[in-house]
């Protein structure tokens, strides 16, 4: 089988490819390894066990499944639901493994071998790292499935991860603003052409909330008596609710983006809407930094706050709070149920007046 790549040097993979049909009739594919790194010799012996096997009723995976075709595809349709995944992960895992894995999706699950993962994976283990642990990664999800649901022995990612090259690299980290020089960022974004997105700049700073966290923000989770933001559990990245005090800037805040909505005539219930009313899309502030040179991400302004409020004497823990962290030791994180809100409403107003200057 040869296919287009995207990825590979010459533009396309070659894999072989045994075609066998089952005793009911239908056609059973079993991929057998991608070229060169099976020969074609070993090729003819793999696709003649698989005859063998196909016609002595040795191997009937698909009846067994209770899918219609257990293929790699089907085997992520499956497993999408099981996992509860949320829909930026279901595209992420959808296109992640349809561009890098494509030559294996109408792959019967059972007949995936290692030297099949190998394929995907050698083209950009070394260019790509992170991609590339990642889609090992989400392969092994699958292949587990397949062995929990007697499709297969055995999980062909295992022997991968012994076989492939060490891959070491470092870790990037989010660019972030030295917290002296945020006062001055936001005074540059004041005037930005596009408001709206200004204010949304101004409330993840003041917040220290996540950017996905802050665009889909809406006004019943706004409590302006009790100065209370409640992120809903659905939204938040441990699936965890968390209150955010709010401080006297980020009220401001708020009040600016409510007249500004107005003023533009835009009816919708979220805090930061478009023109259209829906949420500004998350790339507007990453647009807004590169036009007027401000050196940071969305995320890197989360680190910026952290730096000022340890450099300010506040304890982790209430910082680990703020920017709603999951502590990772589990016994720790037992006995520490509170949220520390008040802590904490002292802390943002303090970082409040800081950004206020």
């Amino acid at each position: 089988m040869v296919s287009p790549s995207k990825v590979a040097p010459a533009g396309v993979t070659k894999s072989w490819v045994s075609e066998v049909r089952g005793p009911d009739g239908r056609r059973i594919a079993r991929g057998l390894g991608s070229y060169p790194a099976v020969s074609l010799s070993e090729a003819r012996k793999l696709a003649a066990e698989n005859y063998v096997a196909v016609k002595s009723g040795a191997i009937d995976l698909r009846a067994r499944s209770g899918l219609s075709a257990p293929t790699l595809e089907r085997a992520l349709d499956a497993v999408i639901p099981l996992r509860k995944m949320k829909l930026e992960t279901v595209r992420d895992w959808r296109s992640s493994l349809e561009r890098h894995a494509d030559d294996l999706m109408d792959v019967h699950i059972g007949f995936i071998t290692s030297a099949d993962v190998m394929g995907v994976l050698m083209p950009i283990w070394q260019p790509k790292p992170a991609l590339g642990r990642k889609i090992l990664q989400r392969l092994a999800v699958l292949m587990d499935w397949a062995k929990a649901n007697n499709l297969r022995d055995d999980n062909p990612c295992d022997a991968v991860r012994a076989a492939l090259p060490r891959n070491d690299h470092q870790t990037a980290h989010h660019r972030a603003l030295a917290w002296p020089e945020l006062p001055a960022a936001l005074g540059l974004a004041r005037n930005y052409r596009r408001p709206m997105a200004a204010r949304l700049f101004e409330f993840v700073v003041s917040t220290a909330a996540r950017i996905s966290e802050a665009l889909a923000v809406t006004w019943p989770e706004i409590d302006l008596d009790s100065q209370v933001w409640t992120v809903p559990a659905e939204r938040m990245k441990a699936s965890r609710e968390h209150r955010v005090p709010l401080s006297s800037f980020a009220l401001d805040v708020l009040d600016g983006a409510c007249r500004l909505a107005e003023r533009e005539a835009i009816a919708s219930g979220y805090v930061f809407p478009a023109a259209a009313g829906k949420p500004l899309h998350r790339n507007v502030p990453i647009r807004m930094f590169v036009e007027l040179g401000i050196d940071t991400t969305t995320h890197g302004l989360r680190s910026t706050f952290s730096d000022w409020a340890i450099e300010a004497g506040y304890d982790s823990m209430t910082v680990h709070r703020a920017t709603a962290h999951e502590d990772r030791n589990s016994v720790r994180a037992a006995y520490q149920r509170t949220d520390r809100l008040e802590e904490r409403r002292a802390m943002m107003q303090a970082w409040g007046e800081f950004l206020a200057g």
